[in-house]
């Protein structure tokens, strides 16, 4: 394939992901060399690099907003379509006004905030006060970040993970000190991507301006573009007939899990919580101690983390299988095999979130929008086998996500610098349809065991990462076994919190 020329890169999103494009393109030289883990390049191959941010900081989910959260569920006109589970439908595009097609960053055109637009936006992070990482301290951090020996130490009471407030510590000591923030643009969404007849990309953008709630639109022109606004942002709300009257009947009874930020709103409650996930069982541990009756609803076992199997039909649980409907006159919920609930005051969807791209459906599209959803046309869930310079950094799902983000910011500065190439178009798809053969057409398409991320993830982008770029992901698989600790922890506290022998307070560090 021949090799590509690029100069001026939009990224689409400052969480992890965003973050990783901009450090590797930054550390990314003319001649196609890498500083990475020196200095930014003196000499640098993309001479500008701007990160849309519609939140004020940076971080993605690790920017959290503990104290005020996204809607409980879609606004009730939108339940009652019917269609709350479609991504389109909750989370719009937002069309441009018209006038701004001469329009620049620097002379934008105003226009009043539309404020249903604001309520779908989902940008606040679904992190909670009291969350921790179910993923070793080790790994999540980027290669080039160091590992503080203060979150290696085993008498933490947490050890191996973070708590949610030293995760966002770390992701922020890394943009401050590597100066991320000169390269984004806050407050600022995306709404459309497109190219125009010279091959140039086009972005649509809407920035809003806080203190007096306008709006800030403009277009702008880049050389390739990398898409990483994360996986945890839209909610999946899946299809259950009677939610919607269940909500219209009692109002602020449906919550997504996104929106959970206190076990008291379920206080004396009797709740339903619907999933199996880990995020599951992460709420249930703080919900089952001051709830005053919980309930699991379940489509089928968790194949990841075995012990949550066991876990979520333990003592205080009553497990049912899937929701058959709902009576909201009635207050009954009737599950598959018959059974009935009664008098619930709240459900919450622990049922996970979409891949969307509402700005570009013509260039990215996702196969049967839900949680369990894949993003088609990817090589190596990277590169647009369509167009190459146009790639997504964060759509790979593993626990060592850190390192494949990594992996994958890496080929995308190396190829686009000019330094290496792709194989061609038809390679590529040849790559994605045995990849669909090998593990489906879902989200599994995405997914990498521990074992799998170096040889068949990481290894296989490495030869189009830029000259000189050092290793990734060697030194810390030498630590697989702190995933066991993690497992056998993760338990041990889940039973400690559930059956309240255990406050949080406890064991989060003052």
């Amino acid at each position: 394939m021949t090799k590509l020329d690029i100069e001026k890169v939009a990224i689409i999103g400052a969480g992890p992901g965003g973050l990783a494009s901009i450090y590797e393109l930054s550390h990314t030289n003319r001649d196609g060399t890498s500083t990475v883990g020196t200095g930014k390049s003196e000499d640098p191959k993309f001479t500008k690099i701007v990160a849309f941010e519609q939140k004020d900081k940076a971080g993605g989910i690790w920017a959290p907003s503990i104290n005020i959260a996204d809607l409980k569920a879609p606004p009730q006109d939108i339940l009652d379509t019917g269609k709350y589970n479609d991504p389109d439908v909750i989370h719009p595009e937002q069309k441009a006004p018209g006038g701004i097609e001469n329009s620049s960053f620097e002379k934008p055109v105003k226009i009043e905030t539309k404020k249903v637009y604001n309520e779908l936006e989902w940008k606040r992070s679904g992190v909670y006060e009291d969350l921790f990482t179910n993923v070793p301290a080790r790994f999540t951090r980027f290669s080039y970040l160091p590992n503080e020996k203060k979150y290696l130490d085993e008498k933490r009471a947490i050890y191996p993970f973070l708590t949610q407030e030293e995760l966002s510590g770390r992701i922020e000591d890394f943009v401050e000190r590597e100066g991320l923030n000169e390269y984004i643009r806050f407050n600022t969404r995306v709404e459309h991507v497109t190219k125009n007849a010279e091959g140039k990309w086009i972005i649509t953008v809407k920035q809003k301006n806080e203190d007096d709630g306008e709006e800030y639109w403009y277009k702008e022109e880049f050389d390739a573009v990398i898409v990483s606004n994360g996986h945890y942002s839209v909610p999946n709300i899946p299809y259950i007939e009677g939610l919607a009257e269940f909500n219209k009947t009692y109002p602020g009874s449906v919550i997504h899990s996104k929106s959970y930020r206190s076990s008291q709103e379920f206080k004396d409650q009797k709740v339903l919580v619907v999933g199996f996930g880990v995020s599951t069982a992460g709420l249930v541990q703080y919900i089952v101690p001051v709830a005053k009756e919980t309930i699991i609803a379940q489509r089928s076992p968790n194949l990841v983390f075995e012990w949550i199997n066991g876990a979520l039909v333990s003592k205080g649980i009553t497990r049912r299988p899937e929701i058959e409907r709902i009576d909201a006159v009635k207050n009954e919920i009737i599950f598959k095999d018959g059974s009935i609930e009664r008098n619930v005051d709240k459900i919450l969807l622990t049922t996970g979130y979409h891949f969307h791209y509402p700005f570009l459906q013509d260039y990215l599209k996702v196969v049967s929008p839900s949680n369990v959803s894949r993003v088609n046309g990817l090589y190596y869930h990277t590169f647009s086998i369509d167009d190459p310079t146009l790639a997504t950094v964060g759509v790979t799902v593993a626990h060592l996500n850190f390192h494949t983000i990594e992996a994958s910011a890496a080929a995308v500065a190396g190829v686009w610098s000019g330094a290496k190439s792709l194989p061609s178009k038809q390679e590529q798809k040849n790559w994605e349809q045995q990849h669909v053969k090998d593990t489906g057409n879902n989200l599994v398409f995405h997914f990498y065991e521990n074992d799998q991320v170096k040889p068949e993830f990481v290894d296989k982008l490495s030869p189009l990462h830029p000259d000189n770029r050092p290793d990734i992901v060697s030194e810390d698989l030498k630590y697989l076994n702190e995933f066991d600790i993690g497992t056998a922890k993760s338990e041990k506290l889940f039973y400690q919190l559930k059956d309240g022998k255990l406050n949080v307070k406890d064991i989060f560090p003052v």
